[in-house]
């Protein structure tokens, strides 16, 4: 069992990363029809999970989280002036990196619950 660490993470080398694990959790305002969602993203290195995203509130809907997600990640690993990352999901990133990654969301009811 992998430990948890939820110490901040940055310049993390892209070859040391695992597995990358995406959480997400959606929120629909109905009165003014809008969505919104947080977001924190972990990765798994020598068995350790270290917390490397977190963004608790902001605007998106349908999968924005994923490319939220890769942004931010991008920041992270320094890659994120690189022009192939604008837009992309973090999931199609793994994935075509050979990066194990879980991606999850789940729509709640509440804001509180962001």
């Amino acid at each position: 069992m992998a430990n948890i660490n939820t110490i901040s993470a940055q310049n993390i080398n892209l070859s040391s990363v695992e597995v990358v694990h995406i959480a997400a959790r959606r929120w629909f305002q109905a009165s003014y029809g809008n969505t919104y969602f947080s977001l924190s993203v972990d990765v798994e290195i020598d068995g350790n999970f270290i917390e490397v995203v977190n963004v608790p509130f902001q605007y998106g809907y349908g999968d924005h989280f994923d490319t939220v997600a890769m942004e931010e990640f991008s920041k992270v690993i320094n890659m994120e002036d690189k022009e192939f990352l604008r837009g992309s999901y973090l999931s199609r990133f793994c994935r075509d990196n050979n990066i194990t990654v879980y991606s999850s969301v789940t729509d709640v009811k509440r804001k509180k619950d962001l």
